[in-house]
């Protein structure tokens, strides 16, 4: 019961851990793309609500132009369609008062002979007002352009603290000689009304600034009667400095009224005037902040929904998980004949299709794991049983020959032999073999010399040489005697940092051999050369015993004589039996003779065929 408890839970963890690690990265990316498209809108939105601004501001210009360019019409009008400068009085002082009547604006009318001398004035006001206006119009007409428009800058006057400017066109014959010139006073008030008008949003606003900043035209017209100067404003100090408008389209900082607005200025050109146009920034980033509004309402639906279906998808997911998890835990107790359902999604089934490959082959591995210890077990073993074997032989022949009788019978080898070094190490000669090919190598004095070969190799550099496959050698030496061999290795037998010799062992199934061969036989290598070690020094203790034992039984011979004829007589002739010489001398040489002196003693033994010299 706990254990099915303790499984719910770790299901329940598993599809939570998913669910919660889907959800969190999938709303993520959701609100990183909401995020950037939110800006993007943002950015999107922000420049066409500058570029809409600039265009207010542009029209508003366009508005006030047109009321300065149709004032500058009446007059263009007046002096086209007949020459005022040339008709009688009665008839200028007509066109001046029609013009008068149908421009309100008009304060004041003046026209001029081409030499600057005033022909007829006509005026709304009283004559002592417009004293000052014929003597401005008087000395503009002495020196007009003649072929140029002009506009004055703004004026207050001050009995009426009311905005005016004068403006002026030259008045050409038929032949475009020049007449004269009409003068227009207008007054501004006219353009305030223009202006409050103009349609800038629902709560916006524009006025009227001339080039140094000074206001010119706004709802509160006592600021304009006042003469104030806006040029601390950001767009007014632009257009103050001449630069052109901004190619933004449009700023957000304090307005006029010390609010937070969206500004821009449109120039008018002549006169040298602008036309700033604010909006309240709630009112003009309203459609912003709408559209981020319902970005974020769809962003926020659109995790919601991705939650929605990360949390789906778990479930869904983590059902072949679990129980493959589970099959899991239970093959890691032992039980590798289990195997696991193969169902779900593809990468699932691939998932449970590997793990039962898996499974296969960690049942197949540790079962052949359990054969290679099993093997390598008796390997040892044997080895320890031909160690114990080969302590008991001290005589060399009957050691080497055991060895390959053992290691060839113990580990069913296809051949095995032993090759030790000659005297003067050159040549490695075959002491022990088996079977009827060892037998024909023996008879034949079979011999490698050091280097060639596999079995010279392993002799000359010390190290074990191993080759699975003979076929794959170019080095392998073939011999006619075991034409089955397929694998081979050569080990060398050392003592002391002495090389003696090489056990060659040979199979007869191509990658027969491997390291684990080469790692045994130079276990038994070393405890050969330890043998053989051992043999050479029981020989050469047998040899030393039975020269002390003839010495011996040579000196209780001569000891028995009874003269020194007969004690060199038996010492003549048991020194050539123990040597086995055909031929013992023995020569005393007297005092003062040479060796190439006739006369000598000889004691010989019957039938001498050699002799040996003492």
């Amino acid at each position: 019961m706990k254990e099915r408890i303790f499984e719910i839970r770790a299901r329940m963890r598993l599809a939570a851990l998913f669910a919660i690690t889907f959800v969190a990265v999938t709303v993520m990316l959701v609100l990183i793309s909401g995020a950037f498209q939110i800006f993007s809108n943002y950015q999107a939105q922000r420049e066409i609500l500058f570029s809409q601004q600039q265009l207010v501001a542009q029209e508003a210009a366009a508005d006030v132009s047109d009321f300065i360019e149709d004032k500058f019409n009446v007059l263009e009008t007046a002096v086209t369609l007949e020459n005022v400068a040339a008709v009688p009085q009665a008839d200028q002082e007509r066109i001046l008062g029609n013009a008068l009547g149908f421009q309100p604006a008009f304060r004041q009318l003046a026209l001029y002979d081409a030499s600057g001398t005033l022909l007829t004035h006509s005026s709304r006001l009283v004559a002592s007002r417009s004293q000052g206006f014929i003597d401005e119009t008087t000395i503009l007409a002495r020196q007009f352009d003649q072929s140029e428009r002009y506009i004055s800058s703004v004026s207050i006057d001050a009995a009426s603290s009311e905005p005016f400017i004068l403006i002026a066109v030259p008045i050409l014959d038929v032949f475009g000689d020049y007449q004269g010139m009409l003068a227009a006073e207008i007054n501004l008030k006219f353009m305030w009304d223009l202006v409050d008008q103009l349609d800038v949003g629902e709560t916006g606003y524009a006025y009227v600034v001339d080039r140094q900043g000074k206001l010119l035209a706004f709802v509160d017209t006592a600021r304009v009667l006042r003469g104030e100067n806006v040029s601390q404003l950001i767009e007014v100090g632009e257009f103050v400095e001449g630069k052109d408008v901004d190619t933004d389209g449009a700023y957000v900082g304090p307005g006029i009224l010390g609010d937070d607005t969206l500004q821009t200025f449109a120039g008018l050109g002549a006169p040298d005037w602008a036309v700033v146009t604010e909006v309240p920034t709630r009112e003009a980033f309203q459609s912003v902040v709408q559209a981020i509004v319902r970005s974020a309402i769809a962003i926020l639906g659109s995790a919601i929904l991705a939650g929605a279906a990360g949390i789906a998808l778990s479930r869904w997911l983590t059902g072949p998980i679990t129980i493959l998890t589970e099959t899991a835990a239970q093959v890691a107790q032992g039980n590798l004949d289990l195997r696991a359902q193969v169902e779900g999604n593809v990468e699932v089934n691939q998932l449970a299709s590997a793990f039962n490959n898996m499974t296969a082959q960690l049942q197949e591995l540790i079962g052949s794991l359990e054969q290679r210890v099993a093997e390598r077990t008796r390997a040892l073993e044997i080895s320890g049983s031909v160690s114990r074997q080969l302590s008991n032989i001290l005589e060399r022949q009957a050691l080497v020959t055991a060895v390959v009788e053992l290691v060839k019978e113990a580990f069913d080898y296809y051949h095995a032999h032993i090759y030790l070094f000659d005297d003067k190490s050159q040549n490695l000669i075959m002491v022990g073999g088996t079977g009827q090919a060892g037998q024909q190598m023996l008879a034949n004095h079979h011999q490698i010399p050091a280097g060639r070969g596999l079995v010279g190799r392993a002799g000359q550099s010390g190290r074990p040489v191993l080759v699975p496959d003979t076929s794959q050698d170019e080095a392998w030496l073939p011999n006619p005697l075991l034409p089955e061999t397929k694998a081979e290795v050569a080990v060398p037998i050392i003592t002391g940092g002495q090389i003696l010799g090489v056990l060659d062992v040979q199979q007869n199934i191509t990658g027969g051999l491997t390291q684990a061969d080469v790692d045994l036989l130079e276990a038994i290598a070393s405890q050969v050369a330890v043998g053989l070690r051992n043999a050479s020094l029981y020989e050469a203790s047998q040899q030393q015993a039975s020269r002390e034992t003839l010495l011996n039984e040579i000196n209780q011979k001569i000891l028995k004589t009874t003269d020194v004829d007969e004690a060199m007589q038996v010492a003549i002739r048991e020194i050539g039996r123990a040597l086995n010489a055909s031929q013992t001398i023995v020569r005393f040489k007297q005092d003062g003779e040479t060796d190439d002196d006739e006369t000598k003693q000889k004691a010989q033994v019957n039938g001498v065929h050699g002799q040996r010299r003492f």
